[in-house]
């Protein structure tokens, strides 16, 4: 499949501004340029640390093997032979919990085991709610869960959900490097816990940038999936490579975005 290529992908809102409306109360605009200069620079590196990191890998996998399962006749029971549901019932919360414990042995950095952990349920969830009926919600009656999931075995499926962990794993990171360069920057207690605060006030565009910085992966996600996971288990090396280049191209668009 050929790939669609970008120049630079439009965003809601540059990282820059994004920072500049948290923190222009308390800092020059030279500290706030420093501040989103950094913590850009920093995720990029943190891209080329998390292809070679197990739980980052195990949080991927996880969602590979949901994709594996409902190729099946019996999505249910594959799940639980992977020991992804732990009893022959299917429900969003029972593949949360299934992501939770999915390879929890395999670590390296439990700070990257949690983030992976984390964005794999967040991609579950997230995925579930979009892709639920409109007039439906989580808790409404008669949904199928097993259709729903369904969705998840055809490439475009796949690519929606991958997207996500990819974004929940980026927001994550945005987050905790911005907070990490404003702390720096803020020597006053009381500024930093206020900064603290409007970072959680601008989730929304924190969270709206990560995953429009992800789309980036779209397009090579639906190819690698129709010659990697459709009607087939990829290697761990397979595995490696996929996620090797959707952060290279993820820090590549950091770095187009940086540019601007």
């Amino acid at each position: 499949m050929g790939h669609k290529r970008y120049g630079y992908l439009p965003k809601s809102k540059i990282w820059r501004e994004i920072v500049n409306s948290l923190g222009g109360y308390s800092l020059g605009t030279t500290e706030i340029s420093t501040i989103a200069k950094n913590t850009l620079r920093q995720l990029q590196a943190q891209y080329g640390n998390l292809k070679n990191d197990p739980s980052i890998n195990a949080g991927f996998e996880f969602l590979v093997q949901v994709s594996l399962a409902f190729q099946k006749n019996n999505p249910i029971k594959y799940l639980t032979e992977k020991r992804i549901l732990d009893k022959e019932e299917l429900s969003l919360i029972r593949l949360a919990k299934g992501a939770a414990k999915y390879k929890n042995d395999e670590v390296a950095s439990h700070e990257y085991q949690t983030f992976a952990k984390q964005a794999a349920i967040d991609a579950i969830n997230n995925w579930y709610k979009a892709n639920i009926e409109r007039g439906t919600n989580l808790f409404s009656e008669g949904i199928d869960t097993t259709a729903i999931f369904r969705k998840t075995a055809r490439a475009d499926g796949f690519c929606e959900l991958s997207r996500l962990y990819f974004s929940k794993l980026t927001e994550r990171y945005l987050k905790y490097f911005l907070e990490r360069e404003a702390s720096t920057k803020i020597s006053n207690i009381k500024e930093r816990e206020r900064f603290s605060d409007e970072i959680a006030k601008q989730i929304d565009d924190i969270s709206k940038h990560a995953f429009e910085t992800a789309k980036i992966t779209e397009s090579f996600s639906a190819g690698w999936f129709n010659n990697h996971v459709k009607e087939k288990e990829p290697t761990d090396i397979e595995l490696k490579n996929f996620l090797g280049v959707s952060f290279g191209k993820m820090k590549s668009e950091l770095l187009r975005e940086e540019a601007k």
